[in-house]
């Protein structure tokens, strides 16, 4: 029963690594959604002397923000949220002591403090 009860943890403390990894991954790539939106301003009022430039500038970033890939990545990361939290309450259930996925999750910071 005890060997059961292990393997149990095991595999929720595997869930929880695996599910807090994604969610990690897509904030990463929202992030750099966000870096691009914003180097892509700044390059573009760099360039604002050349008034044929502009336009196309305006249009591109309008396709990135109005496109559904943005979209897309923000509901996947609030999947990757909901599925971490669900992952993380099995481990503290199934192990009794959820020091490991304290740990993992302070290490999963993005910049030293979001995730």
């Amino acid at each position: 029963m005890a060997n059961e009860a292990t393997i149990i943890c095991k595999i929720s403390q595997e869930r929880f690594r695996s599910a807090a990894h994604w969610r990690y991954l897509w904030t990463c790539l929202l992030w750099v959604f966000g870096a691009a939106v914003v180097i892509f301003l700044v390059v573009s009022v760099l360039f604002f002397l050349r008034q044929d430039w502009v336009p196309m500038a305006v249009s591109a970033l309008g396709t990135i923000a109005g496109g559904g890939a943005i979209k897309w990545v923000v509901d996947r990361r609030t999947e990757a949220v909901k599925e971490e939290e669900e992952a993380y309450k099995e481990v503290e259930e199934a192990c009794k002591d959820a020091t490991m996925a304290n740990k993992l999750r302070t290490n999963l910071t993005l910049f030293g403090r979001m995730r």
